[in-house]
C-alpha cells in the first residue's frame, strides 16, 4: 500500500489506468455504488463523484460493492509481461559484455523484436539496451569498490574499452572512476532525502554531477547506505540545490512524466522485476540511468 499518494495523484492514475498501482488503492463511485481498480476499463466517473480507499474492506465498509469488470476485491493478477521480461534481463545479466541485441535477445526469448522493445519498456520504463547499461555500471561500480584499480574493473564490469567510461564518468558516477574506488575522498556531496511514491528517495550530488539516487523505506538506511559508498566523502543534507533532479525525478515516479529522458540520476537497478500484489513497483523495479539533455469508456458493471 502506497500511503502518501495524494488525491490529485491517484485520480491522475486512475485517468490513466496505470495497472501498476492495481493493490495500491481504489475508488469508489458515488453515483453508482460501485468501486475499482485504478485499471479498470470502465468509463472514467465525473472527478467530484469519487472517493479513494486504500483497501477494498474500507471501500465495502462504506457501502460500495465491487465492481464486475475489474473484480477489485479479488488479488491482483500478475503482469503477464513479467515473465518474459525477467527472462530476458537474466541473459543480459549472463553475459554483460555482450551487446543487447534486439533481433537476439527476441530470437532467444522466443519474440518478435517489437513485442520484446514494446512490453520490456511498459513493465520496466526503458530498452533491454539501457538495462544492460545501468547493470554494467553498477558491476562497474561494485569492482571498483572491491578492487580499487580502475583497469581490471572495467574488464571485469563487461566494458571493451576505457575512452566511454571516461566520457560518461561525469554523468554516471559524478566524479572520476579512480576518485569513486577510493570512497571519493575531499569530494563534497550534498544529498536529500524525499517522500515519494514508493517510499524514500535519495539524491546525491556532486560538483560535477549526480552520483547517486536510491529507494528505501527508511531515511536513516538510505543516508548510511551513501555512507557505506562514499566513505570519505564530505557530505551534506542540502535539499535547495538538488530541487530540479529531485522534482524530475518524483514526477517519473508519481507516473507524470512519459519517458525518463528528462531526468540525469543514475540510480542502482536490481536484476529483474518481481511481480507483488500491494506495491505500484510491481511491474517497475528500482530505478535505472536516463540520458540526460534528468517511470505507469463504456458503463461500469
Amino acid at each position: 500500500m502506497v500511503s502518501d499518494l495524494t488525491p490529485e495523484r491517484r485520480w491522475r492514475i486512475v485517468l490513466a489506468r496505470d495497472r501498476r498501482y492495481d493493490g495500491a488503492f481504489v475508488y469508489a463511485v458515488q453515483s453508482t455504488g460501485v468501486y475499482c481498480r485504478p485499471s479498470c476499463p470502465s468509463r472514467r466517473p465525473r472527478r467530484e463523484h469519487v472517493t479513494f480507499f486504500p483497501v477494498p474492506d474500507a471501500a465495502e465498509v462504506a457501502g460500495f460493492r465491487p465492481c464486475r469488470r475489474c473484480r477489485p476485491s479479488a488479488a491482483s493478477p500478475p503482469d503477464p509481461g513479467v515473465p518474459l521480461v525477467r527472462t530476458v534481463c537474466r541473459l543480459i545479466d549472463a553475459h554483460p559484455d555482450r551487446p543487447a541485441s534486439l533481433a537476439l535477445l527476441s530470437a532467444r526469448a522466443g519474440v518478435t523484436s517489437h513485442r520484446l522493445l514494446r512490453t520490456f519498456k511498459r513493465v520496466l520504463g526503458i530498452s533491454p539496451r539501457q538495462y544492460r547499461d545501468a547493470r554494467r555500471l553498477d558491476r562497474f561500480k561494485t569492482e571498483l569498490r572491491s578492487r580499487g584499480r580502475v583497469s581490471p574493473a572495467l574488464y571485469e564490469a563487461g566494458y571493451g574499452s576505457s575512452s566511454r567510461v571516461y566520457e560518461q564518468a561525469h554523468a554516471r558516477l559524478g566524479m572520476t572512476p579512480a576518485t569513486y574506488s577510493r570512497g571519493a575522498p575531499g569530494t563534497r556531496i550534498a544529498f536529500t532525502v524525499v517522500p515519494c511514491a514508493l517510499g524514500r528517495l535519495l539524491v546525491a550530488t556532486t560538483a560535477r554531477g549526480i552520483c547517486c539516487v536510491s529507494l528505501g523505506s527508511r531515511a536513516e538506511e538510505l543516508e548510511a547506505g551513501l555512507r557505506t559508498e562514499f566513505p570519505a566523502a564530505e557530505l551534506r543534507r542540502e535539499r535547495g540545490a538538488l530541487a530540479a533532479s529531485v522534482g524530475a525525478l518524483l514526477r517519473y515516479l508519481d507516473g507524470s512524466t512519459a519517458s525518463g529522458r528528462r531526468c540525469v540520476a543514475s540510480p542502482t537497478v536490481a536484476p529483474a522485476p518481481t511481480p507483488k500484489s500491494r506495491t505500484p513497483s510491481a511491474s517497475r523495479p528500482p530505478l535505472v540511468p536516463w540520458h540526460a539533455p534528468v517511470r505507469r469508456t463504456r458503463r461500469r458493471s
